[in-house]
């Protein structure tokens, strides 16, 4: 995922590390903040100038600040880094060109390529008609200062955090004065009563940039005290400690708990987890657009920190939020734990899944799946599929319904579900479907979850009622189910569309669910702003728990997990066997890399453990690379044979342990469409030539050993336009174009072949690396990759079967091992009918594919 491109400029609002400061009541020193001096925007090629003055206090803790730069755009259109390349006696400068009809600048101070950011959330600049706008920025204040307002260079606390259950840890601007921390004090809210400090003293964590202190208590605090904590130094007003890092301990560790709403025509049990919170609330609304609540009913907390109510009565459809307080503040929120949500993703539903219910769900069999190898996965996003089809009834295109919509049926211009059973795919892979706060019609592809067990209601046809979408998504399965296509959800558990004060996570249990450096800023791993905390049981619990209400409530056959390289090997594990456990033949797969974070699940990671990851390096060989002009094998570019030739055999000789390991592919929603890249890379080749390449792309991901992964629409060369990150582009860039089915009928047609006959061919779907290696053996063919499959050994109807690429711009010749061949496929068709009979020594036409068995 492009998630540092992506999302960088949207919206968030305060962060962990936007907390209220605490400063230190002494003189603040003398700034000096000299102008730039005479600079001439022309001779920067620009009408005006924005010039930034940067500062840190705490460039002594972070080192140079020659890897920080400014982030900038004109209001509505793309960000460009600007690099802090002057400096003054302020700090440093970097100045930005404008043109004349800018007025509004937006913002964000990184490090980098977004290893982290100077606040969270985009600032904005007004600037008026005139060559030269000066700004003064200070590190960790978000206020932007003009020449003549103070600049406070107090020191700040930027928060506590109780880590253990003596010890917390304070983040400041600068490291705290012998005089501040003689002066600190703890003290337990409600009773008025210090917490003696044993010891204060200034201390170095790993990954912390702001000065940091570890503050120990005389005594080790009760479960009721960890959140009633707060600390002053000085003169300064009291801040809250936070319960972080003691929050791990078993003791708030409800691992059994049965969290969310469950209701029933009699009951509704409300169960939520807050082991920090001083009293929960139930908000029950008599209407979804209700303002006030109608009824309002305490929880009671219960062992470890949950929070539980009954409430009698059918509560079935009825909205609810809970009020959360702690930490001397009040928090109303959606349930995290909830099924149902509205639109706006601020209030929860309750929903009773037994009255919701399509009229087959009981009685469709679950298609089944023998081995991982059998897949055959065809990635679509719900809008993009029916919302240009002129078959689909208006009101259902772009929905659940619209993804099942029978579609026109005649040969060759099939579409909807029609498209899918006539191309012979075996899975659906649906792009994000949980609640990701889009409004409503806009267009997003989802990864940006607000609410992880609610269904989008945009792809409803009814979106202003929140039950209709789960009725619509179980719908759709259901249909696809009886068409014995099974379905994968991609699930985005690496982050979340909010932070702060905007988040549901955050103001049920402040400082958890979201990962931190020591200092209390949320880390970036995943590129968006914010990272799930998954290292910790209890968002591992979330979810697992996530997973198993999807396979259990939605018959969902399997899971594509986003940007999985951020989760920890635990967690992974967590997966595998808990959803396993649930469903056997689950397909479970996912991203083996970050946002641009540490990579804590890569390629190799999942070795034995039943989850596939996509295989980029076979995807570079086929294509060149993702989006420059650069060329690969299929468009004639020498060096990548061997490359291919790891790949097709399942990369067991790499990355994976079994062939069941790797998800074969050579596009999908991220990055050029297939046949854009093709169109880049070589734009004055042949409408044929590059009908041979885009044939070649998808025979490469086919025929070899692994698990086949098709970008949906590929088949019928659907195109974006050259964009290369289409998340917002909407649906003239995104939408399946249907009619030109007929134009591509050539590739499609050889798709279905190619699927067919990997369906009918066992040898092409071998699952352990044991089988592969006795039964594949790669032939010295000179510039071909090519190898022959003991059909025998691998299970096969075959004898024995001959595969061949030519990646080259010429013919190449093959000498067939001895006797008689039938051809399945060459550069013209693929199948499961003998095209020809061929034996000795055969021409391979250039960039085609050759399959032949005896």
């Amino acid at each position: 995922m492009h998630r540092f491109l992506r999302f960088v400029v949207v919206a968030v609002l305060l962060t962990l590390s936007a907390l209220p400061w605490l400063a230190v009541d002494r003189a603040c020193a003398q700034l000096s903040r000299p102008s730039i001096g005479a600079i001439k925007p022309a001779d920067f090629g620009a009408k005006r100038l924005l010039v930034v003055h940067y500062r840190r206090q705490d460039a002594a803790l972070t080192g140079t600040l020659d890897d920080w730069n400014l982030w900038a755009w004109p209001e509505h259109k793309d960000g460009v880094a600007y690099a802090f390349e002057k400096s003054d006696a302020y700090g440093r400068i970097a100045i930005v060109p404008l043109q004349d009809d800018c007025a509004r600048v937006g913002f964000i101070v990184r490090q980098g390529n977004w290893a982290q950011k100077d606040g969270d959330g985009d600032r904005f600049i007004d600037v008026p008609a005139r060559a030269v706008t000066e700004v003064w920025l200070l590190g960790g204040d978000r206020a932007i200062y003009d020449r003549d307002a103070p600049i406070d260079l107090a020191i700040k606390v930027f928060g506590a955090y109780l880590d253990e259950r003596d010890t917390i840890h304070v983040a400041s601007s600068a490291p705290l004065d012998k005089a501040a921390l003689e002066a600190l004090g703890v003290t337990l809210v409600g009773e008025g009563k210090p917490v003696r400090v044993r010891l204060a003293t200034a201390i170095t964590l790993a990954g912390a940039e702001r000065a940091m202190t570890a503050v120990r208590l005389s005594r080790r605090l009760n479960d009721d005290e960890i959140a009633r904590l707060t600390m002053s130094i000085e003169h300064g007003k009291p801040i809250p400690v936070f319960a972080r890092g003691v929050l791990e301990s078993a003791d708030f560790q409800p691992l059994d708990a049965n969290l969310g709403a469950h209701c029933s025509a009699q009951e509704t049990t409300f169960t939520t987890w807050s082991p920090v919170a001083e009293k929960v609330e139930l908000l029950l609304f008599s209407s979804l657009t209700s303002v006030q609540p109608e009824r309002v009913i305490a929880l009671t907390r219960l062992a470890r920190g949950v929070w539980s109510t009954q409430v009698n009565g059918d509560l079935h459809g009825l909205a609810y939020q809970y009020r959360f307080n702690h930490y001397g503040r009040e928090r109303v929120v959606a349930d995290i734990h909830g099924f149902a949500a509205t639109g706006d993703s601020s209030r929860s539903v309750a929903a009773d899944f037994s009255r919701l219910e399509p009229q087959h769900w009981n009685i469709t069999a679950l298609p089944r799946s023998a081995r991982a190898t059998d897949e055959v996965l065809y990635e679509v996003h719900v809008r993009d599929f029916s919302v240009s089809d002129d078959s689909c009834p208006p009101a259902l295109r772009g929905t659940y319904l619209g993804l099942v919509h029978q579609g026109r049926q005649s040969a060759g211009a099939t579409t909807g579900l029609a498209h899918l059973q006539e191309l012979g795919i075996t899975a659906v892979h649906l792009m994000p479907v949980h609640d990701f706060s889009a409004a409503r019609d806009a267009y997003n592809w989802g990864y940006w979850t607000a609410l992880f067990n609610v269904p989008e209601s945009n792809y409803s046809s009814e979106a202003t009622d929140p039950l209709r979408a789960i009725v619509e998504l179980r719908t759709a399965i259901e249909r696809l189910h009886a068409s014995s296509i099974r379905v994968m959800l991609d699930v985005v558990y690496n982050h979340t569309s909010s932070s702060g004060d905007a988040s549901p996570f955050e103001g049920t249990v402040p400082c958890f669910y979201f990962r931190t450096t020591p200092d209390g800023r949320l880390r970036n791993d995943a590129g968006c702003g914010n990272s799930i905390a998954d290292e910790r049981l209890m968002v591992r619990k979330y979810i697992t728990d996530s997973l198993l209400h999807w396979t259990r409530q939605y018959k969902v056959d399997g899971f594509r997990f986003d940007l999985l390289g951020t989760h920890t090997p635990d967690t992974v594990r967590a997966i595998c066997d808990q959803v396993r456990r649930e469903r056997a033949d689950a397909m479970l797969y996912g991203e083996p890399w970050t946002g641009g974070g540490p990579t804590q699940f890569g390629k190799g990671a999942q070795r034995g453990l039943g989850i596939a990851v996509f295989n980029d390096s076979l995807r570079n060989a086929i294509r060149g690379d993702l989006d420059s002009d650069k060329k690969g094998f299929v468009m004639g570019a020498p060096g990548f044979a061997p490359s291919i030739r790891a790949g097709v055999i399942g990369s067991i000789d790499e990355f994976a342990q079994e062939p069941s390991e790797s998800i074969n592919y050579v596009s999908a929603h991220d990055n050029l469409s297939l046949i854009d890249k093709i169109d880049k890379a070589v734009p004055m080749a042949t409408p044929p030539l590059k009908r041979a390449m885009h044939k070649l792309a998808l025979a490469v991901v086919l025929v070899g050993q692994g698990v086949p992964f098709l970008e949906g629409g590929s088949e019928i060369c659907r195109s974006k336009g050259g964009d290369h990150n289409s998340y917002v582009a909407g649906d003239a860039v995104n939408r399946f174009d249907w009619e030109s089915k007929d134009e591509c009928a050539e590739v499609f047609d050889y798709t279905r072949g190619l699927i067919a006959m990997r369906r009918a061919h066992a040898a092409f779907r071998m699952d352990d690396d044991v089988t592969v290696r006795k039964c594949l053996h790669m032939l010295d063919a000179g510039e071909l990759v090519a190898w022959t499959i003991d059909g025998n050994a691998s299970g096969d109807s075959a004898q024995e079967i001959v595969v061949a690429l030519n990646g080259t711009l010429a013919p190449q010749n093959l000498q067939l091992p001895a006797g008689n061949w039938q051809v399945l496929a060459n550069e013209r068709e693929a199948g499961v009918r003998t095209i020809s009979t061929q034996r000795g020594s055969i021409e391979i036409a250039p960039l085609s594919l050759f399959v032949a068995i005896r």
